[in-house]
């Protein structure tokens, strides 16, 4: 009985230290770096976390170069890129493994892909997409290891309603699975982790702030595999709607998060990042 104690003892204690967490690295306040950089809606991390591409929720794509050397992330430059700059209410963003950039439209819901040239053709659509509600349409947009697109909608139809992921693979959609609608938290974005799972950036809104809460899930599970793995109190961070997840020079997985400032004044555009440990 004691022996079959002390095992159940060591078990909980592995499973325990197997819980991922998230770790504060810092807060970097991004200066209006010219009138069209605002509203920064989704970031795509690159070379080992030296480089950021930011999109704005009017169509601008600026490149980032940052210095990681100091105690703080540093922005050393700001390139702005017009190759979405006619797309219109560009809102997620992805990145595969060719370098091909993908964008995906709130309205009229959408999704455009980069030609060889740097222009941008768009996908066949879902036969969901038209029925989305302007400004509620496909907010998050990943692609995986294999070159499949995964989006989905910032909102759906009533609260007890759970998100649709549609997925794009070999020209075809498909629809499914469906991540469970948890609480006043709407979608605004995703990425896909060197672990193959789908991390989802969601946001509430209330009086005191921004609330945000970050989920992953394994698309290819059952049940999905769903764990919470950060819930803020309204007005920790600014108006997070971008997820980039990707590893540095050493294997360490890093979540960086990117907030929109509405190009109101009284909001600010600022990179989050976290330390993910399983």
């Amino acid at each position: 009985m004691l022996r079959r104690s002390v095992l159940a003892l060591i078990c909980a204690a592995a499973c325990a230290q197997a819980e991922p967490t998230l770790t504060l690295d810092g807060v970097t306040a991004l200066p209006r770096l010219s009138d069209s950089f605002g509203g920064l809606s989704a970031i795509e991390l690159s070379d080992g976390g030296a480089e950021a591409l930011v999109l704005s929720d009017r169509g601008a794509l600026f490149h980032l170069v940052l210095d990681r050397t100091g105690n703080t992330v540093e922005v050393v430059s700001a390139t702005a890129d017009d190759r979405t700059a006619q797309l219109g209410d560009t809102e997620g963003m992805a990145v595969d493994a060719q370098g091909r950039l993908f964008i995906s439209l709130e309205g009229p819901a959408g999704i455009f892909a980069e030609r060889a040239d740097g222009t941008f053709e768009r996908l066949k659509d879902h036969a969901d997409f038209a029925g989305m509600v302007t400004n509620r349409a496909l907010e998050a947009l990943a692609v995986s290891a294999d070159g499949t697109l995964v989006t989905m909608p910032e909102a759906t139809a009533t609260s007890a309603t759970p998100f649709p992921v549609y997925q794009y693979q070999d020209g075809t959609w498909t629809k499914g699975p469906e991540i469970p609608r948890e609480g006043s938290f709407l979608i605004t974005g995703a990425d896909f982790g060197p672990d193959g799972l789908l991390y989802v950036l969601e946001r509430a809104v209330s009086f005191r702030g921004f609330a945000s809460r970050i989920r992953r899930f394994d698309l290819t599970a059952p049940d999905l595999s769903e764990m919470t793995l950060l819930t803020t109190d309204a007005g920790t961070y600014g108006n997070l709607e971008g997820l980039s997840v990707w590893q540095d020079d050493t294997g360490t997985t890093h979540l960086s998060l990117v907030a929109d400032d509405n190009f109101n004044i009284f909001q600010s555009s600022q990179i989050v990042e976290f330390t993910l440990t399983e």
